[in-house]
């Protein structure tokens, strides 16, 4: 293999072509291929971050749907324990579920009185006297009644007296068939409500 001739032009031009592709391969892979590749590799870092992120916030959103169904159930469980401990007590409404057990009981109704207020330490207890004519059937459907109220309820001081129109009724039953008045029954009634805690 011959020696390059450095004074023919064709020789020189031919290395001053290859030195300028050379150069300006050198440029293109250091100003234009090395960006590219950092700026790949970036977006994919930042590509997969953003995947992790995405798949943390899926697995959270069947978290949030149950949280969100939960806190539904619990506001109507809220609204109910409002409904069973008021604020303040509802007398126009405990008097109608009262006289409504009362009456479809059967029971004669003596004497019924709102007999005051008893602050505890988390509810204040409402007092009731009731005083009733009935039969024993009669006053065990009037209980049952009272207890399957949708707020919670106490019967306490019951007393049961021999109805002095006994024989009256019994005759009335004989006669007409329908249940005798044989007892005098008092007792109070307790109904609940809350009580605000102080801030």
């Amino acid at each position: 293999m011959g020696s390059i001739d450095f004074k023919d032009k064709k020789n020189i031009f031919a290395i001053v072509i290859i030195a300028i592709i050379l150069l300006g391969g050198y440029c293109v892979y250091d100003y234009v291929w090395n960006p590219f590749v950092m700026e790949r590799e970036s977006l994919e870092h930042d590509l997969q971050a953003a995947q992790a992120e995405l798949n943390k916030i899926n697995a959270k959103k069947h978290r949030i749907t149950e949280l969100e169904m939960q806190l539904v159930q619990a506001e109507k469980d809220f609204e109910k324990l409002k409904e069973m401990f008021p604020e303040e007590e509802k007398v126009p409404l405990r008097l109608q579920d009262l006289y409504s057990v009362l009456r479809s009981s059967g029971v004669q109704i003596q004497k019924f009185n709102p007999e005051g207020r008893a602050e505890r330490e988390h509810f204040i207890e409402n007092r009731y006297s009731i005083a009733v004519n009935s039969g024993y059937h009669m006053l065990g459907y009037l209980f049952a009644e009272i207890a399957n109220f949708n707020y919670p309820t106490a019967i306490s001081n019951l007393r049961l007296n021999r109805y002095s129109g006994i024989a009256a009724e019994i005759q009335k039953a004989e006669t007409h068939g329908w249940t005798p008045i044989t007892m005098s029954v008092s007792f109070n009634l307790t109904t609940y409500t809350s009580k605000k805690v102080a801030k």
